[in-house]
């Protein structure tokens, strides 16, 4: 296999599209074990139960926090989660059977712990336990309670592949006003779920937003071309501007928005100015729409996909080096954004927290590469995927968390492919260098398409789509 000589990030810096020429040493990259967690190379397998039921026993619902180092915590209580904030004690009475899985720095990262009243604590292995709220089982559906500041994203990243995870990465008032709509199923809300708004910028055969809108956003809007939804506008290409946005959002209200475009990641030099407009939307006149606006328009109780770099957050380290080469603006812009240290974007911030909370936001951690969009050579299907997730599964009614369960199987595929071919590599059979980096660069990208907001939501269903 031969790598392409040139990559494009979805990332717009305020002056360029973040893009580089690669060099031969791009071919070692793929061999290095950075952001490729062990755990991954486990296949998944289904659950023995209906996947669809979240409170059944032989699936499981559970929400990780981090383990208490207070002596005065006794396993009984963190087994009962009686030290979290009060909207999670909230969210545990109310759903009876609840497991509280925890997270420490001090375990491997294929290990959580459960604690037990009168038992010794228990470190069931992901990728390895069965599904359920039994003994040395790990539940199918998983809420991260907190930012990766808490908990980090390789986290979420490890359980991904194998468990239908979500992350609410939330602390007071807003934890409360997410928990509240949650238990409530977003009663009142303004959204109107069967309405969807699909947005695609589009800068030309050149550049990656034509990519990403014949791969998935394209694609996405002809499946949601009513019936059965009531409403939908599909604003692309030269009319994808934000104020063509705004209008389509305040007509329509839709309980789907889903745009396509590069995310900010600019003043490269400003990290206060870059922090503040992370991954908010570029429109097609490379204006980016602004957080208040967008906060305003999106209506509570919308789920929202944003393919974006950066639409998500940031990880606050960068594996590309070796790959993208020293001047380039593709790696100074994955420096400068690992520079911002591990965050939430600030539109999921504020869109999971507010008084009308939405329900969630999928979006990426750091940025979309053009080589997994432009040439698909491992097979996998990464815009059909996302394709039936945001459309007939979703609408069917499926919890969010399940509907991204084909996707997530791709990503477990991917890190298995990588990991049998760096042995044969370690072997001696050079000639998979160039492949392992495509494997490396593609699983890496996509397991970093992130779910914010709880797994087990999901819109009212409607007949099948298209």
């Amino acid at each position: 296999m031969t790598l392409p000589a040139d990559i494009q990030l979805d990332a717009w810096t305020g002056d360029e599209v973040a893009q580089a020429t690669i060099d031969d040493g791009a071919a070692s990259w793929g061999a290095g074990r950075g952001g490729m967690p062990r755990s991954q190379a486990v296949l998944p397998f289904a659950a023995p139960a209906d996947p669809r039921d979240w409170r059944s026993a032989d699936v499981g619902y559970g929400i990780l926090l981090p383990d208490s180092t207070d002596p005065q915590v006794s396993d009984a209580a963190k087994a009962a989660g009686e030290d979290a904030a009060e909207p999670v004690r909230e969210l545990l009475a109310a759903r009876p059977g609840t497991v509280v899985l925890r997270w420490s720095p001090d375990l491997p990262d294929h290990l959580l712990r459960r604690y037990f009243a009168a038992d010794p604590p228990q470190e069931p292995a992901i990728g390895l336990s069965e599904f359920g709220t039994g003994r040395g089982r790990l539940p199918k559906y998983v809420a991260i309670i907190g930012g990766p500041d808490v908990i980090p994203w390789s986290v979420q990243y490890t359980l991904g592949t194998r468990h239908l995870v979500g992350r609410i990465p939330l602390a007071g008032d807003a934890l409360a006003h997410y928990v509240r709509a949650l238990l409530t199923d977003w009663a009142g809300a303004e959204a109107r779920t069967d309405r969807a708004v699909t947005w695609t910028v589009d800068h030309g055969p050149l550049d990656i937003t034509a990519l990403m809108r014949a791969v998935i956003a394209a694609p996405l809007a002809a499946r949601l071309t009513p019936p059965p939804l009531a409403g939908f506008r599909d604003v692309t290409a030269a009319e994808a501007t934000g104020d063509a946005l705004m209008g389509a959002l305040a007509e329509l209200r839709p309980g789907l928005l889903a745009t396509s475009s590069h995310g900010r990641t600019g003043p490269l030099g400003d990290p206060a100015g870059m922090r503040a407009m992370l991954g908010l939307p570029v429109d097609g006149t490379h204006t980016t729409v602004a957080l208040r606006t967008l906060c305003n328009g999106i209506p509570g109780g919308c789920v929202w996909y944003a393919q974006a770099c950066c639409s998500a957050g940031a990880a606050g380290e960068s594996f590309y080096a070796g790959l993208l080469p020293v001047g380039s603006s593709a790696l100074g812009t994955v420096e400068a954004v690992a520079g911002l240290g591990t965050m939430v974007a600030p539109a999921p911030l504020e869109l999971l927290g507010r008084e009308q909370p939405v329900r969630a936001v999928l979006g990426h951690v750091e940025p979309t590469f053009s080589w997994t969009l432009r040439v698909d050579d491992t097979g996998q299907g990464l815009g059909g995927r996302l394709v039936s997730a945001l459309s007939s599964r979703l609408y069917a009614g499926e919890p969010l968390g399940l509907t991204l369960a084909e996707y997530r199987a791709d990503v477990g595929e991917l890190h298995t492919r990588w990991a049998r071919l760096r042995d044969t590599l370690a072997n001696g059979d050079t000639s998979v260098r160039e492949t392992l980096t495509r494997l490396r660069v593609a699983a890496l990208d996509r397991q970093s398409l992130v779910l914010l907001g709880d797994p087990t939501i999901a819109l009212p269903p409607l007949t099948t789509t298209g």
